[in-house]
């Protein structure tokens, strides 16, 4: 365990914070005015490769055929992410006083104020060029991250939801390595505990204001990431192996598809890619 710094340490260390953090929170200025942005999902594809496309870190190259995930609502926030947030300020505080208890991954994203939100459900073609939401409702300023919902389809989603097959997502792909080929499907299913159905925390460098767009990508080379397809045993009436939460593949989709790697983010000025929904 580390020893706390000796008071005059600390008076110093506060001193130097108390100068530091005025110039990592200045006002933009343009904050207050109500804007409409265009708000836009697309998937990333791996470089040099279509996407749907990848290899895991276990050795797997990875063609999927169909993958559908039910996305929203969406939030956009004008705070960063926790760890950006600290930037060079917290870690120096947290070099010079000990942290107080260790983050369990269960804790509330403080996003602060919401800059813009989408309330909707779309069921996303993730092997689609991209589809764009609309012109969404904001507030004029800086968006630093923003949050996805994963929730179960809802009556009311948009896009083909039949092809969810009654989950939050339903992929049909193949799996090779070496000569074993695993064809597969299955379904992601996220119990409603927690903040399970929600990836917070995404980071995005935005100025939110009239033409502005946002979005949203979806890397699918993080879902199975970790998965071992030859571990599969039951077969669908299709025929192909299954994958659900009590198979290791069905278990590393789970943190996958609601990890840090799952999506990005990105803002700019034109909106001029994807199709409307």
């Amino acid at each position: 365990m580390r020893p706390y710094p000796d008071r005059a340490l600390g008076r110093a260390a506060a001193l130097l914070l108390l100068t530091l953090l005025p110039a990592c929170d200045m006002p933009s200025g343009t904050g207050g005015r109500e804007v409409r942005f265009t708000l836009e999902l697309a998937t990333a594809a791996v470089p040099g490769r279509p996407a749907g496309s990848f290899t895991t870190t276990t050795g797997w190259d990875v063609t999927l055929e169909s993958a559908v995930i039910a996305l929203g609502p969406v939030y956009l926030y004008e705070n960063p992410p926790h760890l950006v947030a600290r930037g060079p300020a917290g870690g120096l505080w947290d070099a010079l006083v000990p942290p107080a208890h260790a983050h369990t991954g269960s804790e509330h994203f403080d996003g602060g104020e919401v800059k813009g939100e989408w309330l909707g459900q779309v069921a996303l073609d993730a092997l689609d060029p991209g589809v764009r939401l609309g012109h969404i409702p904001g507030t004029a300023g800086g968006v630093r991250s923003l949050s996805v919902g994963l929730y179960p389809p809802r009556a009311s989603i948009a896009g083909d939801a039949a092809r969810l097959e009654g989950h939050h997502a339903y992929v049909v792909g193949v799996a090779t390595r070496g000569d074993l080929e695993i064809p597969f499907e299955g379904g992601l299913d996220i119990e409603a505990e927690g903040n399970k159905r929600e990836v917070a925390g995404i980071p995005l460098t935005a100025e939110l204001d009239a033409g502005a767009s946002v979005t949203i990508e979806l890397h699918l080379e993080a879902w199975f990431d970790e998965a071992h397809f030859d571990r599969l045993t039951e077969k669908s009436a299709r025929g192909r192996f299954l994958i659900n939460r009590s198979t290791q593949a069905g278990a590393a989709w789970f943190i996958g598809a609601r990890g840090a790697a799952a999506f990005s983010a990105k803002g700019s000025r034109a909106a001029d890619q994807g199709k409307s929904l």
